[in-house]
């Protein structure tokens, strides 16, 4: 059995004279073994770029197995002699596979007919493993899996309706293009993908059901690694509020799709440079993205027009009606004003739903509270560097305005 994986080999030795490791991993391969003539003499080998030829270490000589952060794809194998450390980190199902063989090599109990000779294990070098597959038609899927080593998974035009499961396993994937298919839906566990940079969706059905199940987007990992998102040309109609949490993010575009209205929590990614909101329904937008350091946003082909039951609004509200609120929300603006951290173990999940859901000021400071806002009209070539716009129309903007104090409604 092979198991493929990044390892550090650390010489406890080296720790009596005060040399630190390095702390580096290199692309390996692990591979289990027996000797030909002796079936009980089982034997682990280390291929790395660095030692294409392999080390190897007998399976009796493990002193012991440290299996804490198993669950995380983590585990460290320790060998009386040599005195070496082998840590690993790999895909956690894999790991968990390759060390119950470990376990029945070490008890006896494995089965000869998983194992090979040491003659006759070969491993191709991990720097010519693939790390990027385009895909052109269905025929073409490999039988026994996407290799786990990709990078760049191209998958588009093959009119797939349901996500492959299998792609969470590919633990180093950067890119992901799935556009020009038939996707409805995509599983939570897709928010777990610990290196997904760039997601391409167009063209897809994202928006064909009335409820959207946006926590694919919204996952642990996803979240603190995503830099573009293409989910254009989905019959999109809304955008999650929680979409502020890509906190990476850097390029967005949401263009040909139903949304007539932006979510005001959009101006809290502070990453954003590139916006595409272009053949939309929107009327006017939020004025959270004034505070966005945007470089090139598209505004063409959607509904900009003064809505006359809006400006009636604004026109019967009084000013202390628009930040001043119950205790709970003056309480919730200083822990955003402060970036106090939260989380549902700490305070209600309500409480937690209602800080993240907060808009922004005009100023920059947060406002907790949606239920009255004003609209102001503003010139985007004054706040952002490149505006794609309309022939027949100005650059000048409607934004929904909330106010965090009584001095920013006078300005």
């Amino acid at each position: 059995m092979k198991l493929v994986c990044n390892v550090e080999v650390v010489n406890r030795l080296h720790a009596n004279v005060n040399i630190r490791s390095s702390g580096k991993y290199l692309k390996s391969t692990l591979a289990l073994g027996k000797e030909p003539k002796r079936d009980k003499d089982f034997f682990l080998i280390h291929f790395s770029s660095a030692n294409k030829s392999g080390n190897k270490y007998r399976i009796k000589c493990i002193k012991q197995v440290f299996v804490k952060c198993l669950n995380e794809g983590k585990a460290t194998i320790r060998f009386e002699e040599p005195p070496h450390d082998v840590c690993i980190k790999s895909e956690a199902i894999q790991l968990k596979c390759f060390l119950r063989l470990l376990k029945s090599c070490i008890t006896g109990d494995a089965d000869n007919s998983q194992l090979s000779n040491l003659s006759n294990i070969s491993v191709t070098s991990v720097e010519s493993a693939p790390i990027k597959m385009t895909i052109r038609d269905r025929s073409e899927f490999p039988i026994k899996g996407f290799p786990r080593t990709l990078e760049y998974l191209y998958l588009a035009g093959l009119k797939i309706c349901n996500f492959r499961r299998d792609i969470l396993l590919l633990s180093r994937l950067v890119l992901l293009d799935l556009s020009n298919n038939e996707i409805e839906k995509f599983p939570p566990e897709m928010g777990r993908m610990t290196s997904l940079s760039e997601l391409y969706l167009s063209k897809n059905n994202l928006g064909l059901n009335v409820s959207v199940d946006w926590r694919w987007l919204l996952g642990p990992k996803i979240t603190k690694t995503l830099k573009l998102l293409d989910i254009s040309d989905n019959k999109i109609k809304y955008l999650p509020k929680a979409i502020w949490k890509l906190e990476r993010l850097v390029t967005l575009k949401v263009n040909n799709n139903e949304i007539s209205k932006m979510p005001a929590t959009v101006g809290r990614i502070q990453t954003l440079r590139y916006l595409d909101i272009s053949h939309n329904r929107l009327e006017s937008l939020p004025c959270s993205l004034l505070q966005c350091r945007l470089e090139h946003i598209d505004i063409s082909s959607n509904n900009f027009n003064f809505s006359t039951q809006i400006q009636l609004k604004e026109n019967n509200l009084a000013a202390w009606q628009l930040y001043i609120n119950s205790l709970t929300h003056l309480a919730s603006k200083i822990v955003l004003k402060h970036k106090l951290f939260y989380a549902p173990n700490i305070i209600p999940f309500t409480l937690v739903e209602f800080l993240d859901n907060a808009n922004m000021c005009i100023c920059g400071n947060p406002v907790v509270s949606d239920e009255y806002y004003v609209i102001r009209e503003f010139e985007l070539k004054d706040y952002f560097r490149v505006v794609v716009f309309d022939n027949n129309r100005n650059s000048s903007i409607r934004f929904e305005c909330f106010f965090c104090s009584s001095k920013c409604y006078i300005k």
